[in-house]
């Protein structure tokens, strides 16, 4: 039998993992999210969730306690809930947020927890929230700490995974002291963060994908992270993309008791809508005024379903892109949906080198090729690796002439272009090295290598781009000049882009001398 908490990892891209979490119910594949089922108000059926392909559920412990503690316990959580998946239960730590105290000591939930045979338990914390208070997000980190410490004592980890969450709140370095100190106790095989809500509420993504990059570069990459509350899937992605693993969250039945429709990008007003943007059974079966002319109920239960439908959907999305190797491509795409993405995706460029790190440095047969498509696209982790080890493994080939030439975005590998063939005649025994925006230089040995030939690019001359390629082409000839007596560089009169980047790099380099020849590349 598979110990509870074993964490296979299948693939992975960027931070991100497919991965295979056991549990006595059954095996959840990650990324995952658990619908949240409330025990005494769920318009959806649970078996309807289930058929959707939700493996996977979250209830509140506390509040079967409150309010069936005994027919819980008799029974057990799968059998009152009726559900024969993996059942995650949440301590109340929800209601410490909302009402400042639960009337369960936390040994008392660790111990209900175990004799309804949850599948997954977390102990009882003190949530942060999103508290400005620093000495309040002091105490929630040593008070969730010295429980978790005192519930070792108490814990099963032999029959189910239990949870540590991680607090802090919006101070970083609080986040990362109790990140550092949850790592140490080794009896809890899952880790959480916790109170995104009003985070999410506010679009002050960026801070939360702060708090998620701190957690995470502070914990061990070997178990999964679960990030509470976060259910939309505006955020799915790019949390994803740091390294959470699991999600949890009731949106999908609050937005549609509030008439509120989910779309991978925004959230609208069911009153304010037409048509449906979606295809699901819902989407293709209803429009939205047959919808709002429903009684509450049913139209709360179908809204549901289809808020779950889209957030099953972003989930899948997500894993086809670590499959293809394209998260950070995704991220890119998604981040144009909102200001509030595009702020949080900006800080992805500060966790390059971390995301770097962690990336497959191998194709696989699923990997296609690269689209670069703006600034943002200099720092997909492929491109860095390449420019790293062109900078740090390569060795020039034994040719005193560097001639750098612009590659056609259209003639891949540029080997094989018409530039190529008329500067193999020009020079015939010159090193001839490509260059194009993003990737830098292609030497041409190296041509018909991944990614350096599996690329689409845009050749609009961002200045960003401009000048973080010419500063890489820099760096390759500072490190090379012993190798080179003298360096041709091509322009090209008709491509925009060749003669900005050719311009700005002579202005960077002085010595070796860079000689310019404008050419007419399109003829």
């Amino acid at each position: 039998m598979t110990l509870p908490g074993r964490f296979d990892i299948r693939d992975k891209d960027l931070a991100a993992r497919i991965a295979r979490l056991y549990t006595p119910h059954g095996v959840l594949e990650t990324p995952a999210l658990l619908p949240v089922i409330d025990i005494v108000r769920q318009e959806v059926p649970i078996n309807e969730i289930k058929s959707m392909g939700f493996n996977a559920v979250i209830t509140n412990a506390y509040l079967l306690w409150k309010r069936m503690k005994n027919l819980a316990v008799e029974k057990g959580v799968h059998n009152v809930l009726g559900f024969d998946g993996i059942i995650m239960t949440d301590s109340g730590a929800y209601q410490i947020l909302q009402y400042g105290q639960v009337d369960i000591s936390p040994l008392e939930v660790v111990e209900f927890q175990k004799r309804i045979n949850s599948d997954i338990a977390v102990i009882l914390d003190v949530p942060t929230g999103n508290t400005r208070d620093r000495t309040q997000a002091e105490y929630s980190v040593k008070e969730t700490l010295r429980r978790a410490n005192e519930a070792r004592r108490h814990i099963d980890p032999d029959k189910r995974i239990w949870v540590l969450p991680i607090q802090g709140g919006p101070f970083r370095d609080l986040v990362a002291r109790s990140a550092a100190e949850a790592k140490r106790i080794e009896e809890y095989k899952l880790y959480a963060l916790g109170s995104p809500t009003v985070l999410l509420e506010r679009y002050e993504y960026d801070t939360l994908i702060d708090i998620i990059y701190t957690a995470k570069k502070s914990l061990p990459i070997t178990r999964p992270l679960h990030l509470f509350g976060a259910g939309h899937p505006m955020i799915i992605p790019f949390a994803v993309a740091l390294g959470v693993d699991m999600f949890d969250s009731a949106s999908y039945i609050l937005y549609a008791r509030d008439d509120r429709y989910m779309t991978e990008h925004r959230t609208y007003r069911l009153k304010d809508l037409e048509y449906f943007p979606c295809n699901c059974p819902i989407c293709t079966k209803y429009t939205p005024k047959e919808l709002l002319e429903m009684p509450k109920q049913e139209r709360v239960r179908l809204l549901a379903l289809h808020n779950l439908y889209v957030l099953k959907k972003t989930i899948n999305e997500v894993k086809n892109a670590i499959k293809e190797g394209r998260l950070w491509e995704l991220l890119e795409e998604r981040s144009r949906a909102h200001p509030s993405l595009l702020r949080a995706f900006t800080k992805f460029r500060e966790y390059a080198d971390f995301l770097e790190k962690l990336s497959p440095r191998v194709k696989s047969s699923r990997i296609r090729g690269i689209f670069l498509y703006g600034p943002e696209s200099i720092y997909n982790p492929r491109i860095m690796h390449h420019q790293k080890s062109l900078l740090e493994r390569y060795t020039p080939r034994g040719k005193k002439t560097l001639l750098l030439i612009p590659i056609d975005p259209s003639e891949k590998p540029f080997t094989r272009s018409r530039i190529y063939l008329r500067a193999r005649k020009m020079l015939d025994n010159a090193h001839i090295v490509g260059y194009t925006l993003y990737i830098g230089l292609v030497p041409e040995e190296l041509a018909e290598t991944y990614p350096l030939s599996q690329f689409e690019l845009n050749t609009y001359s961002y200045d960003e781009v401009i000048r973080k390629t010419a500063e890489f082409i820099k760096e390759y000839i500072r490190k090379n000049k012993e190798k080179y007596s003298s360096i041709i560089m091509i322009a090209c009169d008709d491509w925009e882009w060749s003669t900005v980047l050719a311009d700005r790099l002579t202005k960077l380099i002085s010595t070796p001398h860079i000689e310019t020849r404008r050419e007419k590349c399109s003829e």
